[in-house]
C-alpha cells in the first residue's frame, strides 16, 4: 500500500491484498450468477447508459471536482457518516444502505443514519452471516431500513424489530437500481461519472464497499476508484481509500438511481 496527495487527501492506493485491520468484519459472498443472471433481476434493470469513452474520463473529473458535483462533495456537504460494521458480517448491507443514503443526499433529502443491521437481520433471521448485495437491495426495495435511532446500526436484535420501526422503514425505500455487468470496470466507471454511487462486490477481497469517486492516478491511462469503507473513520482516510482499476473492478455491482421521497 502507497499514499499520494490526492483532492481527497491522503488517500491509500490499495494495489494489493491489503491486510486487514484487526477487528473489523466483511462477510461478502460471491453471488450465484447461475440463480440470478446479470438483468434478469425483476426489481434491478440491467445497466442501460452507454459506455463512456476512456479518451472523455480525465475531463469528465476535472469537471464534476471544479463544480462540487461529485458524490462524495455532496456527502460531505449532506454530513453524511462513515459507517462501521464492527465485528458484524454485514458489509454486504453496509454498502447497499450507503448507496441509499448517498442517492438520498444526490436528490436533495435530507440526512437520516440508517442502520444495516435492519437489513440483514430480518433477511438472515437474525444470524450474524455473511451475504451479497443483491439480496440487501431486494430488501430495500420491498421494505427499506430502519434510521439507526430505531435500530443500532449493529445490533442482532429482535427488540428493534417492533412496529414503530417497521412503520418509518417505509419511508427510506429505493426505488429503482441498475445491475451492473461483472468485471466491467469502464461500466462502474461510467454509472460513478453519472453520479450513480455503487455496491461493489469484490472477491479478492471477500468484502463489499460503495463506489463513490472515479479517480485518476499518476502515470498514463491509470484510473482507480474511490470507496467509502464499512470500518470506521479511523479506516485509510476519514474512512475512504481508493482502489486501482485491477482492484476496483467488481465480481458483483449494483447503484441506485432514485430512492422513495420522504
Amino acid at each position: 500500500m502507497i499514499h499520494f496527495v490526492s483532492n481527497f487527501g491522503l488517500a491509500p492506493i490499495i494495489d494489493d491484498d491489503t491486510e486487514d485491520p484487526v477487528g473489523c468484519g466483511k462477510g461478502w459472498l460471491r453471488r450465484d450468477f447461475s440463480l440470478e443472471p446479470h438483468g434478469s433481476l425483476p426489481f434491478c434493470s440491467a445497466f442501460e447508459f452507454p459506455t463512456i469513452p476512456r479518451s472523455e474520463w480525465v475531463e469528465r473529473i476535472k469537471t464534476k471536482e471544479k463544480t462540487k458535483s461529485r458524490i462524495s462533495d455532496i456527502a460531505d456537504q449532506a454530513g453524511v457518516k462513515i459507517k462501521n460494521q464492527g465485528n458484524t458480517n454485514f458489509c454486504w448491507c453496509n454498502a447497499p444502505v450507503t448507496c441509499l443514503e448517498l442517492i438520498r443526499a444526490v436528490q436533495g433529502e435530507p440526512y437520516v443514519e440508517l442502520s444495516p443491521a435492519s437489513v440483514a437481520c430480518p433477511i438472515n433471521g437474525f444470524v450474524n452471516q455473511g451475504g451479497w448485495g443483491t439480496r440487501a437491495l431486494k430488501y430495500l426495495m420491498e421494505h427499506g431500513a430502519v434510521p439507526s435511532r430505531l435500530w443500532p446500526s449493529n445490533a442482532i436484535s429482535r427488540e428493534f424489530d417492533d412496529a414503530e420501526a417497521n412503520a418509518e422503514r417505509k419511508k427510506y425505500r429505493v426505488s429503482e437500481w441498475y445491475d451492473l455487468e461483472p468485471g466491467n470496470f469502464d461500466q462502474l466507471a461510467t454509472a460513478l461519472l453519472l453520479g450513480f454511487p455503487t455496491a461493489i462486490g469484490l472477491s479478492w477481497w471477500s468484502h463489499e464497499v460503495t463506489a463513490v469517486e472515479l479517480v485518476k492516478l499518476d502515470g498514463d491511462g491509470r484510473f482507480g476508484v474511490l470507496i467509502q469503507n464499512s470500518w470506521g473513520y479511523d479506516y485509510g482516510d476519514r474512512g475512504r481509500a481508493v482502489l486501482t482499476e485491477r482492484k476496483a473492478t467488481p465480481d458483483d455491482a449494483v447503484a441506485p438511481r432514485s430512492a422513495v421521497v420522504s
